[in-house]
């Protein structure tokens, strides 16, 4: 066993990152809400899958303890550290986020809780994966057909590393419809998965963060399966928030929230968050998790309503 420590930044509250989307909830991430720990199997610099878990023992501080025999290698410890940094978002600038939700009263408890940053995946191919499986189901069954897909992974003190295109490709269409009960997915996914391990898809200029703004949406949209809803919501996990990923669950909540259980148009709701410019998603986005997730679900990091 190994443990390393990480600093964090001063707007990073680690609680509302973990909270941020489900995430959480899918394997290979596992949370213990008792412990407040993230339990996640990454893979080491040769590939080999590590179980790391992730707590916060003070605010700014991060400790991760690697569940290995021996010492780790300095390749090892920068390839781990980077998977821990990319998961959290440690390097998301949003203080013009927190600015923002400063001026705004429903907004304003954003900043004391350091939200603002997404729980992220190692890799865009496993978000990809996990995306769409969350299209056209209700969350609850995403999370079973996500979880029947990590058990294809290599299997590892109880867990289960997120399975590499090559395994899902050698798994076949069969096992995903059937296995996996992936449905009408299991072929895009075998599609996503033969073309990263033949080389003709490189998902490198994502990985790298080279691709902005249109060009990264047309590269999540030239994925099978990747319909524009779920390409925005990839939008929003790589960092552009200036695009409402518009879908069932935005209508109902600000029919309720908004326009007094009327349902709107789509063209009312961008204009209802127009105003938030570049990070309209995210002004959305987190509304919706303290009125209709945290306060709700009781999370203990969550402010008093009736703060000062």
């Amino acid at each position: 066993m190994t443990k390393m420590t990480m600093r964090t930044p001063e707007d990073f509250g680690f609680l509302a990152v973990v909270y941020s989307h489900g995430w959480y909830q899918c394997p290979p991430f596992h949370w213990d809400a008792e412990e407040k720990t993230l339990t996640r199997v990454a893979r080491d610099a040769t590939g080999q899958p590590v179980v790391l878990r992730i707590r916060e023992p003070r605010r700014g501080t991060l400790e991760i303890q690697a569940d290995v025999e021996g010492k780790l290698t300095d390749a090892d410890r920068r390839k781990l550290r980077s998977d821990v940094r990319q998961m959290l978002q440690l390097d998301r600038e949003i203080a013009g986020f927190h600015d923002l939700c400063r001026r705004h009263e429903h907004l304003a408890a954003i900043p004391e809780l350091g939200a603002g940053r997404f729980l992220r995946c190692p890799s865009v191919w496993e978000e990809l994966v996990k995306s769409i499986c969350g299209t056209n189901v209700q969350w609850s069954q995403a999370v079973r057909m996500i979880s029947r897909v990590a058990e294809l992974g290599e299997p590892v003190e109880g867990y289960h590393a997120w399975p590499t295109p090559e395994r899902i490709a050698e798994a076949g269409e069969e096992t995903l419809r059937e296995q996996c009960r992936l449905g009408y997915r299991a072929p895009y996914i075998i599609e996503l998965a033969a073309s990263l391990r033949d080389g003709s898809l490189d998902l490198g200029p994502i990985e790298r963060g080279e691709l902005e703004g249109p060009d990264l949406r047309k590269a999540f949209l030239a994925v099978k399966g990747v319909g524009p809803a779920t390409a925005d919501y990839l939008m929003i996990l790589n960092g552009v928030a200036d695009r409402l990923s518009i879908d069932s669950a935005v209508y109902a909540f600000v029919k309720d929230r908004h326009f007094g259980g009327r349902r709107p148009s789509a063209a009312e709701i961008e204009q209802l968050y127009e105003p938030y410019g570049e990070w309209r998603a995210l002004a959305y986005w987190f509304e919706a998790m303290q009125e209709y997730w945290w306060g709700p679900a009781g999370f203990d990091f969550v402010p008093d309503p009736g703060r000062e």
